[in-house]
């Protein structure tokens, strides 16, 4: 082979790999290439710092106002291991201990059903991928008038994407450039974790049922990412039904399992996915136990509508769990003696224009 022709192939392999992973067809968005493709890029070196991922970072979670403040609220309250062997059993010590959560609530593009909408789902990959790029920085905005980022924080080391639709539209993206600039940073997202409890794995579950907050009733988001995930593991003959958690605590999952039944579909459930933080799981297994009591009126009503081997899993333990064993496994903890802390910060528009573009400022400044 002739030194010009190895020259062209070399040079072709070089301009592919920089144009982005494709993976099962899909193609990762244009800010993504931008950085991973030009190592000198600020965003690039920054990412490729955390080959290596300090264990005194934050908890990096970012969502809606309402949705951070509960999960703020779970790690802070987290006691389901035992600290020393990491059984599930509690001890007493919160699990997150000494660790500082930073809560980064969206003000400028949530609810991103909304966003979606009005600007399409290439925008909100965009916004996906800078809250990431915001977490891991060392800056954040004093004000709405600190437009360069003048005040120190700390960065994350290990994100949580809250809301279902940063799964949707761009925790692909994330992971893309993560997996192309050597960023080992953990990326969370609740729902994935949610679907992979009922389609990942040797036990499979056919005919699920979702329990979600009323604002994402109708939207599509979970019917899309149930569709996904059924296509990535090949599982065939699946039913799905979702519906507004509602009902007083005690109630809960009559009052969904009566929705189910007014739905006209005589199988019976086969697991309930509950994405809703305010939701008690305790207080969903008592219920389920009271169904399962055929000394009870509730086996009468609701014990046909739910099979023998019938689960419920919740994204809030999962998370719990997941960031739990994930810092666990990558010795991430800071052991400092001190409970759980939580760090406020609001997301807000970049002033001049429409953009994907934003400020992140400590809540107490906005």
């Amino acid at each position: 082979m002739s030194r010009t022709l190895s020259a062209c192939l070399l040079a072709l392999l070089v301009a592919v790999s920089c144009t982005g992973p494709v993976q099962n067809g899909r193609e990762t968005i244009p800010l993504v290439n931008s950085i991973a493709g030009n190592a000198g890029s600020p965003e690039h070196i920054m990412l490729s710092s955390f080959a290596k991922i300090p264990s005194s970072g934050s908890i990096f979670v970012a969502g809606s106002p309402q949705l951070c403040s509960l999960i703020g609220d779970s790690f802070q309250d987290c006691d389901d291991f035992d600290n020393v062997r990491a059984r599930l059993f509690s001890d007493g010590l919160k699990d997150f201990s000494g660790e500082t959560v930073a809560l980064a609530s969206d003000e400028a593009f949530a609810p991103y059903g909304d966003y979606v909408t009005s600007e399409g789902s290439a925008a909100m990959r965009e916004v996906t991928v800078r809250t990431a790029l915001a977490a891991l920085r060392e800056k954040c905005n004093i004000s709405i008038y600190d437009i360069e980022g003048n005040k120190s924080k700390t960065p994350a080391k290990i994100i949580i994407l809250a809301d279902p639709w940063m799964l949707l539209c761009g925790k692909f993206d994330v992971d893309t450039l993560f997996s192309l600039t050597s960023c080992k940073v953990p990326v969370v997202s609740p729902l994935e974790l949610l679907m992979e409890s009922a389609l990942a794995g040797e036990k499979k579950y056919f005919n699920i049922g979702l329990m979600c907050d009323s604002l994402y009733i109708g939207t599509g988001v979970y019917k899309s990412v149930f569709e996904e995930k059924v296509a990535e593991h090949s599982i065939m003959g699946t039913g799905y039904f979702e519906a507004a958690t509602s009902g007083s605590e005690g109630h809960i999952l009559a009052e969904f399992l009566d929705k189910y039944m007014a739905s006209g579909n005589p199988a019976p459930l086969d697991v309930l996915l509950v994405d809703d933080w305010s939701v008690n799981k305790q207080a969903l297994m008592a219920e389920l136990s009271d169904i399962r009591d055929f000394k009870k009126e509730e086996s009468m009503r609701y014990g046909k509508m739910i099979s023998p081997g019938f689960t419920i899993f919740c994204s809030s333990e999962l998370t719990m769990h997941e960031c739990y064993l994930t810092m666990r496994k990558l010795s991430l903890f800071t052991h400092r003696i001190a409970l759980p802390e939580l760090k406020f910060y609001t997301i807000k528009p970049l002033p001049g224009g429409k953009t994907q573009e934003f400020l992140l400022i400590p809540s107490e400044n906005v």
